[in-house]
């Protein structure tokens, strides 16, 4: 679509002359008499341009000039003068003309000055509306930080403050114009040192740093903080500064510690029935208050056998919490891998024996010592032998082998949906634990989520045997504690191998 120009000048000839050249160069031309009639026509019709005599009845250009400026700020205007009245049209740049001819004018001259003052135009235009962009995308940028932290705070190289989130001011009671410009060690109080926060770490290091924790002393008290740092560049690529960004975390503290109080409650007030419950059954199946059949003594084992497993599930829940906390002690001594095993695998026994499934042991000759903590060795074991009794048919076998192996026979062997590759060693030597049964067996696309804490295989959860999915769990995250590796391989309707590798102990450790 071709510009159109508004010609505005009473003399009839001149505005013809006018016309006919700017048509023929491709513009769109209207003629208006006077400023008055210009005014209207500027209501009616958007211009690309306005060409505007200076001397006019009724209103004369400068008059017109302001008014055209005040009502439409973006119409470019060139004015016309008369020779001799050049200064007349400097003033009217300086009340905001675009540019100025002269009387008679040279067409070329005039078309030049046309194309400049609309290329001119559109290049404000476009860069008016690239900042009105700008403008837009920064407020956005800037409610998404606002949103997005309770404390963000930017630094120069120097720690001292580039700028501060709304949120952030009102954490250290301090305006942004306040902060800017000055250390912001003297600005914020921890119970870290200055030096630890992230963006101190970036600025030293020049990595990101996540996931530091800390207690901001702020005008609504302390609050647990968990923040990240990283790298401000500048607009040349080098770095400018750094930005920590932190949120408050004060909320999912309480949170935890309903967490921890409730494992706690689940450690005193359930365990102590159940305990009270075992004596009392106890009391009736050894006949200390009447006389007791066999098949009633059956009934009085199972339901002591079903008080363990209460107690068992409990005791896991308690320890994958505590492990998870890092608050569960271990002891470690050396031990006879073959005495934990055998006593382990005799706590089943009468459990396989009325389940009418084989239990047995192999070993070779000789086993290595092993630095482990004995109760939890035990317990690991005991949950691979109860999984597996669980979920073997009758006439079904179950055996627990062990066998001093070196890493590197096993690595490949290790699922990578486990353990990532690169955080394996290269070599080692370790005790093999294997419990295989020949069960129902476990769909490789369950493989690692089994030991995730509340999973079990879904075609085992439809089985008639429960569990709380507690007890691989248990048997990872004690395989971490003692820097060993756990796996299962299996098929369906093919039985499985759990198979945890324990790292043995070195010459030194041995003779500690």
């Amino acid at each position: 679509m071709s510009d159109k120009i508004l010609i505005v000048d009473d003399e009839s000839d001149i505005a013809l002359i006018l016309r006919l050249h700017l048509e023929d160069a491709g513009y769109l031309t209207i003629r208006a008499r006077d400023g008055m009639e210009a005014l209207e026509l500027l209501t009616c019709d958007g211009y690309a341009l306005m060409l505007l005599d200076i001397r006019m009845p009724r209103m004369d250009g400068m008059e017109l000039l302001k008014q055209a400026n005040q009502r439409y700020p973006s119409l470019p205007i060139i004015m016309m003068t008369a020779h001799g009245s050049e200064h007349i049209a400097v003033e009217a740049m300086k009340r905001g003309a675009a540019d100025y001819i002269t009387k008679p004018f040279n067409c070329e001259e005039l078309l030049k000055s046309i194309h400049r003052v609309l290329a001119l135009t559109k290049a404000r235009q476009e860069n008016l509306l690239l900042q009105q962009r700008l403008e837009e995308e920064r407020q956005m940028s800037e409610a998404i930080l606002q949103g997005m932290a309770d404390l963000l705070v930017a630094v120069d190289r120097q720690g001292r403050v580039i700028t501060l989130n709304r949120r952030g001011m009102e954490l250290l009671g301090i305006s942004r114009e306040e902060a800017v410009g000055r250390p912001l060690r003297e600005l914020i109080r921890t119970d870290i040192p200055v030096d630890q926060l992230p963006h101190q770490v970036v600025l030293a290091t020049g990595q990101p740093c996540l996931d530091v924790s800390f207690v901001l002393k702020s005008t609504r008290g302390d609050l647990a903080m968990l923040s990240s740092g990283t790298l401000l560049l500048g607009s040349d690529g080098e770095v400018a500064g750094s930005i920590i960004i932190a949120r408050d975390i004060s909320a999912l503290k309480a949170l935890e510690q309903e967490k921890e109080d409730f494992v706690s409650m689940l450690s005193h007030d359930l365990k102590s029935p159940i305990t009270a419950v075992v004596g009392s059954i106890d009391l009736v199946r050894e006949a200390r208050l009447g006389p007791v059949n066999d098949e009633q003594k059956e009934f009085l084992e199972s339901a002591i056998e079903s008080c363990d497993e209460m107690v068992e599930m409990i005791d896991n829940l308690l320890d994958v919490h505590k492990l998870e906390a890092g608050k569960l002690i271990l002891s470690f001594r050396l031990e006879e891998p073959r005495a934990l095993i055998t006593k382990g695998v005799a706590r089943f026994r009468s459990m396989a024996r009325k389940a009418e499934l084989s239990l047995s042991t192999s070993f070779p000759s000789k086993l290595p010592s092993l630095l482990v903590d004995r109760g939890k060795f035990l317990r690991l074991l005991g949950n691979l032998i109860a999984n597996a009794l669980k979920f073997t048919k009758e006439g079904g076998r179950i055996q627990v082998s062990a066998e001093s192996v070196e890493f590197e026979q096993f690595k490949a062997r290790i699922p990578s949906t486990l353990y990532q590759p690169d955080s394996l060693p290269a070599s080692g030597s370790y005790l093999m634990m294997t419990v295989q049964d020949s069960g129902i067996g476990i769909p490789e696309s369950s493989h690692s989520i089994i030991f995730d804490r509340f999973v079990q295989a879904q075609h085992r959860r439809r089985t008639r045997t429960g569990g709380s999915g507690l007890g691989l769990t248990f048997c990872r995250k004690m395989m971490d504690a003692h820097g060993g590796y756990i796996w299962v391989e299996s098929e369906l309707n093919k039985g499985s191998s759990f198979i945890a590798l324990f790292p043995l102990p070195s010459p030194t450790e041995e003779q500690g």
